[in-house]
């Protein structure tokens, strides 16, 4: 069947070729020295030609132009355009081109198109019909075809360098024939009776010396080479390429291959060089756990696309398996040029996985996530696709940690490959200050600083609230179990960020300032512990100022807890929350010799968790330092008052000494202005300072968004407060001044002269 088929496209061709050949070389009748051309002659002619056709239609020459029948069309029109000047022609063939590619029968219409374009673009017709002497190339000038030149002979048997250069397959006779009748291509001989065509060689002798001429070459043949090919793109060494240590291919030098055809095979081996490379880091690290999730997610994102690479080779070694069966490389089949053009999308996906694998082989984590986005700024869409693929899974264990820290606040992180750190050795106490820390190097570029830190504020938040404030129920039916967090749009992901960190925020602060009154404890610290419940403290002072006139080591704690608890219940703090109260006590501190009571007397607040968070061991000192130094302030308006008393009880009697009456008038003015001191002291840190502070402590935590603003703002009200009343060391050289210094002194100097006055009086012998 497959022999008939073959005769029947043999007759065809021979009978469409015939036809052609005695078309172009019809010619009027011309005289010749008064005699007309021999039919003969033109015979001859038609047989010449007919075989010179064959020879160029059975080599294996192709146009080194793609086979577009869109982009030849556009030639033509080109062409029609500039040899025209109005465009009516191009019109004209776009509406030819139009019913020809309509015509189904027709199915080589780029061949069609191709041959008329070659044909318009020869010289001109008249130059070239003067220019040849000879009749058959007289005729194809006539026609428009190229000329035709005596050295090219149509009996010419052995085949030029140039159609060798095309050869490089040895086929058989089989292989030759099969090849002119697929390609149209056959080699009939036209039946004439001339002498001359006796003495033409026949098309099968002229076949026959090709094929041993082609037997002869010892080039490698290309199925072989194929066969090599696929070897070397799936790592394994072929017959003529093998694997090189300097981790590249070298062909075999003794080989017979071209040079082109190495050039090509250089070309290929990349790609076996590229997959090795690649396919060796996977192997390795693929079931090594120390390189993290993350890091065997990037394996299995490499070895998804070495899927997709098997499946190409798979497709490409049955092509290759079809050929070597057939013994033959099909004109229009498989062939070196075209696998080095089917495997430009593999080339290009091998080598960004090999620059991948190069530049993550010691980042894990966050960081490896961080080293592939930054890929994807890169000005090539096809590039960016695949960088984004490859994040997509490469980035899913940390969205999977990112979504459990974020929705439920657990840091299920193994390998330590999150942004965020927990120390397990950290108290309760100190959860929200030590035991969460943000790991820098973990924290991928595509989530910006403001971002991360919301992120860590949530999980930080759940975790408080569940441990700290013990609202587990709220943790649980918030979890964010049906949201899913993947690469992708990263403004969506900022959106779902920032939505959870609004509630959760706003959750811990409502749970602290309900359940935890924090803002009574606020107000009790102002009052108590910064004087500003003035019955108390007056009533305290009462109590408290013979007791602590003695030396400390004679005090009692107990005692003195007594007089405190009986200062509450003589002032307006005993409608205090009992809560409130019950914070409250007597704190003494270090005793060093020789110090009076009023030296180790202070007052204590206790805090406990979760408000301790707030209330932190260095705020609670801060608070300690400022009672200390308004106790003291208080002190000396209380022995300021009863010296004033005092002297007003005293001063009639003593007015009786003339001598005295200078030194009374003396102290009553220096006793009025350390009065008048103290008390502007006083305003000045009570009114101008602490009140004006707590206005602006009030209106941050109303309007913080968490809790690190909350304790932000507290901490920036106790600042104000210890540099305005000159308690910070950074504001000792606002101290050191002249007239700071000058009010210190004249203080000093003052109260050293009512001492000396109050013991002259209180003198018997005087």
């Amino acid at each position: 069947m497959t022999s008939l088929n073959t005769d029947v496209e043999y007759e065809r061709i021979t009978r469409i070729l015939n036809s052609l050949v005695k078309h172009f070389l019809r010619e009027p009748t011309s005289k010749t020295s008064g005699k007309d051309v021999k039919a003969t002659d033109l015979t001859l002619r038609q047989q010449q030609t007919f075989d010179f056709c064959i020879r160029i239609l059975g080599s294996r020459i192709t146009p080194s132009i793609a086979s577009d029948e869109i982009h030849v069309s556009d030639l033509i029109k080109k062409k029609l355009i500039r040899e025209h000047k109005s465009s009516s022609k191009a019109l004209r063939f776009t509406n030819l081109f139009t019913k020809l590619q309509s015509q189904s029968i027709v199915t080589r219409k780029w061949a069609i198109l191709y041959f008329l374009l070659s044909v318009s673009e020869q010289s001109n017709i008249g130059e070239i019909a003067g220019s040849v002497n000879n009749p058959i190339e007289r005729a194809f000038a006539h026609r428009g075809l190229q000329d035709l030149s005596k050295s090219q002979e149509f009996e010419r048997i052995k085949p030029t360098s140039e159609e060798l250069k095309f050869e490089r397959i040895k086929p058989t006779s089989e292989e030759l024939k099969n090849r002119f009748i697929q390609n149209t291509l056959p080699i009939p001989t036209l039946s004439s009776k001339s002498s001359k065509e006796k003495e033409s060689l026949p098309p099968k002798t002229i076949l026959t010396k090709q094929l041993a001429i082609l037997e002869n070459n010892n080039e490698i043949s290309e199925i072989l080479l194929l066969r090599d090919i696929v070897f070397i793109f799936q790592g394994i060494d072929g017959q003529y390429i093998k694997y090189d240590k300097n981790s590249s291919y070298i062909i075999d030098p003794k080989a017979e291959i071209s040079r082109s055809t190495r050039g090509i095979l250089h070309r290929l081996s990349e790609l076996g060089r590229l997959f090795r490379h690649v396919n060796d880091f996977v192997c390795t690290n693929v079931n090594d756990t120390s390189i993290g999730l993350v890091g065997q997610a990037f394996c299995y994102a490499l070895q998804r696309e070495l899927t997709e690479y098997y499946k190409f080779i798979a497709v490409l070694e049955a092509q290759v398996t079809k050929v070597t069966d057939s013994q033959q490389v099909e004109h229009n089949g498989l062939s070196l040029k075209r696998v080095l053009a089917w495997t430009q999308e593999s080339l290009l996906n091998l080598r960004m996985m090999s620059e991948l694998v190069d530049c993550c082989k010691q980042k894990r984590g966050g960081a490896l996530v961080s080293t592939i986005y930054n890929y994807t700024n890169h000005g090539d869409p096809f590039i960016q696709q695949f960088i984004n693929n490859m994040l997509e899974e490469v980035s899913r264990p940390f969205f999977e940690m990112l979504q459990r820290w974020v929705y439920g606040g657990e840091l299920e992180d193994p390998f330590e490959e999150f942004f965020v750190a927990c120390d397990p050795n950290v108290e309760e106490e100190d959860l929200w200050q030590s035991k969460y820390t943000i790991r820098p190097d973990m924290q991928p570029t595509f989530i910006s600083p403001l971002l991360a830190k919301k992120i860590f504020a949530i999980g930080k938040s759940l975790n408080f609230i569940r441990y700290s404030c013990h609202d587990n129920d709220w943790v649980i039916t918030n979890a964010g179990a049906d949201k899913v967090l993947k690469y992708g749009d990263i403004i969506a992901l900022e959106c779902s960020i920032d939505a959870t960190y609004t509630v959760t925020s706003q959750r811990l602060l409502n749970i602290l300032f309900t359940k935890y009154k924090l803002k009574e404890h606020f107000t009790a610290l102002k009052r108590y512990l910064l004087l500003g419940q003035g019955d108390f403290i007056q009533h305290l002072m009462a109590q408290l100022g013979p007791g602590l006139s003695k030396p400390a080591n004679t005090l009692y704690r107990h005692n003195l807890t007594g007089t405190l608890e009986s200062a509450i219940r003589a002032s307006n703090a005993q409608y205090d929350d009992p809560d409130i109260l019950r914070r409250l006590d007597v704190r003494l501190l270090e005793v060093s010799f020789g110090e009076a009571g009023w030296d180790v007397f202070s007052l204590d607040y206790h805090v406990d968790s979760p408000i301790n968070t707030i209330f932190t061991p260095h705020a609670m000192q801060q608070y300690l330092k400022l009672f200390n130094f308004l106790w003291r302030l208080k002190r000396v308006e209380h022995d300021l008052s009863s010296a004033w008393r005092r002297n007003m009880t005293n001063a009639r009697s003593l007015y009786q000494i003339e001598e005295l009456k200078k030194d009374i008038n003396t102290s009553r003015l220096v006793c009025s202005e350390m009065i008048h001191f103290t008390s502007q002291l006083q305003y000045y840190i009570l009114f101008e300072v602490i009140e004006c502070s707590w206005d602006e402590l009030v209106k941050d935590y109303t309007k913080s968004g968490d809790l690190d603003s909350l304790i932000e703002a507290h901490n920036k009200y106790l600042k104000n407060i210890t540099t305005k009343v000159f308690l910070d060391t950074s504001s000792n050289q606002v101290i050191i001044n002249y007239f700071t210094w000058r009010i210190f002194i004249s203080y000093l100097t003052k109260l050293k002269i009512i001492h000396t006055f109050f013991v002259r009086v209180t003198t018997p012998d005087y």
